[in-house]
Order: C-alpha cells, then structure tokens, then sequence
C-alpha cells in the first residue's frame, strides 16, 4: 500500500542508497595532489595514480545496490509483514557490510598515503537509510501488531 508510513521510509532509503554511489566517499590529501575515493574506485588529481589496492572499491556499489533493491522490493510485499520486517533486517545488515568493506578500503588507502582520510558528507548516506530502514521495520511492526490485536477481538 502506498499511502502507509513505511512506504515513504523504505522509498527514502532507497534513494539513500542509490545516491550514494554518484558521489565522492572520501577525500585524501597527500603533498603532490589529492586522492578521491568513490564507489567505483579511486581517482587521483594532481599526483600520480593510485597503486594500492582499491578492488574492496568495487564491492561498495554492489552491497547499496542490492540494499537498495532489497529495501525498494519490500515495498511491494506489504501483505506480508512478517518477511518485510525480515527484509528491512537484511537491508540493515547489508548496510553494515557496506561500512565494513568502506572501512577497510580506507585502511588500506591509509596505509599507501599515510595521510587521514576526510570523509564526505555522502558517506553517511548509508547511516541515514538504516534510520529511515529502522523507522520502516517499526511501523511495520505496529500495523502488525493493531492486525493481531483485531484478530483477537473477533
């Protein structure tokens, strides 16, 4: 159903997520230039190019992208809110991978330039969407909740 609360947090995440992949995660500055790292590897300006390792780049893409689908596709299953509180808990936990890999990236982008990482505003986009997954996976849970309480009553 479209005209329900959760709906419009589930639609917020998934935009979240789906926008994060369009800007720059994190900002390092070393003494010849800067390197930018994004969701679909690391770019350098002004320095020469990145020779460290960046393939965990690549994985950050996949992890929003299938959160993102995840969290759209649960929109539709509305007549189910058992699975959809599930699927709000799957969507959660990809997110949490996300940071993982994303955190593990930047170690390793640390560990080449020995410069601290300035992360972007963009980064947090994923820590939003699990707020408004949360959100989600609540009111789905207080319409199951009134569901069963007029079940009792019958």
């Amino acid at each position: 159903m479209i005209q329900r609360i959760q709906t419009l947090h589930l639609l917020v995440a998934t935009i979240l997520l789906v926008a994060v992949n369009f800007f720059p995660l994190a900002t390092f500055d070393v003494e010849g230039g800067i390197y930018r790292m994004s969701s679909f590897g690391i770019d350098a300006f002004g320095t020469e190019a990145y020779t460290g390792t960046q393939w965990l780049c690549y994985l950050l893409p996949l992890l929003s992208g299938v959160a993102a689908l995840v969290s759209f596709l649960n929109i539709f299953g509305y007549k189910n809110r058992i699975a959809q509180m599930r699927k709000c808990i799957y969507a959660i936990l990809l997110v949490i991978v996300y940071y993982m890999v994303y955190g593990a990236q930047t170690w390793l982008v640390f560990t080449v330039t020995q410069t601290m990482p300035l992360p972007s505003l963009s980064a947090q986009m994923p820590l939003i969407a699990v707020v408004f997954l949360f959100l989600a996976g609540r009111a789905i849970k207080r319409d199951e909740d009134l569901v069963r309480s007029t079940e009792r009553l019958r």
